[in-house]
């Protein structure tokens, strides 16, 4: 089974040009391994946080790289610079696009359909965590793309919100986290 990768790194200082430059070549090595684009976003409450964001065939095949001699030499390539706070499997496909029909968008979740009935959004991905511990309750992820954060607050004031606002009935709680893809240099 597919699965997404979602990690998040802490840059431990000032990212310099070095730091950019051997994140450019684990994301370029991880992509080649995987077969998958690897992304990394930065997240806009706290500009220090990036999240890793990549497609594997499976977690045994994940869990390969992780091993892999190439991934150790960039792990302790960055040690000093970046830390790996977590790092966790989903089964989402974030990297396929959104159908189109005669210029509309058309997705199969019926609360990302609303979602774009009332605001420009780029396509929803949304799955379930995959390599949760036995003693952990079921975690939901759900990725909604916007042009702008802005946007995102301006979708909770209107009337497609509240309906979309219902899944907050099924929640134990919630996480929201802005973020923008960050090109390395």
């Amino acid at each position: 089974m597919a699965v997404t990768e979602l990690a998040l790194l802490r840059l431990r200082s000032d990212s310099s040009s070095t730091t950019n430059e051997a994140l450019t070549q684990v994301q370029a090595a991880q992509a080649a391994y995987s077969g998958y684009p690897v992304t990394f976003l930065q997240q806009i409450e706290d500009p220090s946080l990036l999240y890793l964001l990549g497609g594997w065939e499976s977690v045994a095949k994940h869990n390969e790289w992780i091993a892999s001699e190439t991934n150790q030499k960039f792990l302790e390539q960055l040690k000093d610079d970046v830390e790996v706070e977590w790092m966790f499997h989903y089964n989402v496909n974030i990297f396929r696009r959104a159908e189109q029909k005669d210029g509309v968008r058309s997705s199969s979740c019926p609360k990302c359909t609303r979602v774009r009935e009332t605001h420009e959004t780029f396509s929803c991905g949304r799955g379930w965590k995959v390599d949760k511990r036995v003693d952990e309750d079921e975690e939901f992820i759900l990725f909604s793309g916007w042009n702008t954060v802005e946007d995102h607050f301006g979708f909770a004031k209107t009337e497609s919100f509240k309906e979309f606002g219902k899944i907050r009935e099924l929640l134990t709680g919630s996480e929201v986290k802005h973020m923008k893809v960050e090109k390395m240099k």
